[in-house]
């Protein structure tokens, strides 16, 4: 009798080790067959130093799964100078071709600049952020723009805890 009861929790504990080893090897195949979703990809382009007074375009070249994107929903560029967020300028961008879109913008004043092109296109919002220095104006790391330090509520999107935007659905 003790035998068959030795045998029986070998045969047992044998049985639960491969139930978990296979539990274990079919969350791995899980992890691995999940598919990379494709992002919403924005190249924001405008130079680091401009003159006083010049005028230039800002571009943003807009793709998704590596085609230009025609149709944005938006393309925003949102221009302040340097710690001054809140007295930032919107202007709306204009498409050109192959996934460009375009606005001018006078840098009027010897400052640093600091700019997003708000883009949203293909479900998905992406709001990339460059710096231009007007002038010999030197940036101020006190100043500094902290993107999560920046409200972006009046575009229809809410940000979560880290401070990145989700469109409302």
């Amino acid at each position: 009798m003790k035998k068959q009861l030795f045998f029986l929790v070998i045969i047992l504990t044998a049985l639960l080790a491969a139930c978990s080893s296979n539990e274990a090897d079919t969350a791995e195949d899980d992890d691995a067959e999940l598919p990379e979703l494709p992002a919403l990809e924005v190249d924001f382009d405008v130079p680091e130093h401009v003159e006083v007074g010049e005028t230039i375009d800002l571009t943003a070249h807009v793709s998704f799964e590596d085609e230009p994107v025609e149709d944005a929903n938006e393309v925003l560029f949102e221009v302040w100078t340097q710690g001054n967020a809140d007295d930032s300028v919107d202007i709306e961008g204009t498409h050109q071709e192959n996934g460009t879109y375009t606005a001018s913008f006078t840098f009027e004043e010897e400052a640093v600049y600091e700019m997003y092109a708000h883009t949203t296109a293909e479900g998905q919002h992406n709001m990339p952020l460059e710096t231009v220095i007007a002038g010999d104006a030197e940036p101020s790391e006190e100043d500094a723009h902290d993107e999560m330090d920046h409200e972006h509520h009046e575009h229809g999107a809410d940000e979560d805890e880290h401070g990145h935007e989700h469109e409302d659905e």
